[in-house]
């Protein structure tokens, strides 16, 4: 009888575990469902229901990078550091584009979709991921763009060495990741943060190293820019592409750590100050 027992407790503790490894499951299956609904909601709010509004949005930041590789390529025959001038603009706006692009946009995020919080289902964090999730695939549409028309016009953007271009995408992602929700968190207790934001990006943007080789600027100069962190992700990518390049500028150490500060700030944002996030 007694055996009969242990057998029957056996089976009871194995169906329960079953039971909470289905509930575990469906727990993922469900809040995967609700970004999804997030993400649908996002577009269709932001870009309407017809696809050209959607282009519109990848059409912006294209334009961007074409204007800057034209102004270059007509103002300068050859890059900074020899070579194609096209590789030298684009290899710096991609970094800039899939860094603070998605960074800015995230920020708003809660501001559009905050009377989604009515419903209990709906957290902060699924519409930060839901609104994270439509930016850097607009950004990597913007990349595939242009590499296939670099591709047309005879251009080689095919990098040197694939492995520090890889490295380097993923390390920015996580920077702009960390940054978004950051912004995510300044923009609900700050009314104008995105405006001061927006700033922050015109000053990051001057400073990185764009158009010129940072490493030919007086010392002075240089020792101010290198703590932009988007002059680090700007030569993380050129580093890809030239045999040698950022060995005096670049700090892949500095680069992930700034990205790791934001992230912790802003995950201790939405920790502490839910509250504030879902009220604004």
């Amino acid at each position: 009888m007694s055996k009969s027992r242990q057998t029957e407790h056996g089976d009871l503790k194995r169906m329960d575990d079953t039971r909470g490894r289905i509930s575990v499951g469906d727990l993922v299956l469900g809040r995967l469902g609700v970004i999804y609904a997030l993400i649908l909601r996002d577009m269709r709010t932001r870009f309407g229901r017809s696809h050209v509004s959607y282009l519109i949005a990848i059409a912006w930041p294209f334009t961007h990078l074409i204007v800057l590789v034209s102004i270059m390529a007509f103002v300068n025959r050859l890059a900074p550091i020899g070579g194609d001038p096209v590789v030298f603009v684009t290899s710096g706006a991609l970094a800039y584009i899939l860094c603070l692009y998605p960074a800015r946009a995230m920020g708003m995020a809660l501001d559009m979709n905050r009377p989604l919080f009515l419903f209990p289902v709906v957290r902060p964090f699924d519409v930060i991921v839901a609104r994270a999730t439509i930016e850097f695939i607009t950004s990597f549409i913007v990349i595939i763009l242009s590499f296939l028309t670099a591709l047309l016009a005879g251009v080689d953007l095919v990098p040197l060495d694939e492995f520090i271009f890889a490295s380097g995408v993923i390390a920015i992602i996580f920077f702009s990741l960390s940054l978004g929700i950051l912004n995510v968190v300044m923009s609900s207790i700050f009314r104008m943060w995105n405006l001061a934001f927006m700033f922050i990006m015109l000053i990051l943007y001057a400073t990185s190293g764009i158009f010129i080789l940072p490493s030919s600027l007086p010392p002075g100069v240089r020792e101010m820019m290198w703590y932009n962190p988007l002059l680090h992700a700007i030569e993380w990518m050129r580093s890809a592409y030239y045999d040698g390049y950022g060995d005096d500028m670049l700090s892949k150490l500095y680069f992930l750590a700034m990205g790791t500060g934001c992230l912790l700030l802003g995950l201790l944002g939405e920790r502490y100050l839910r509250g504030k996030l879902l009220t604004g």
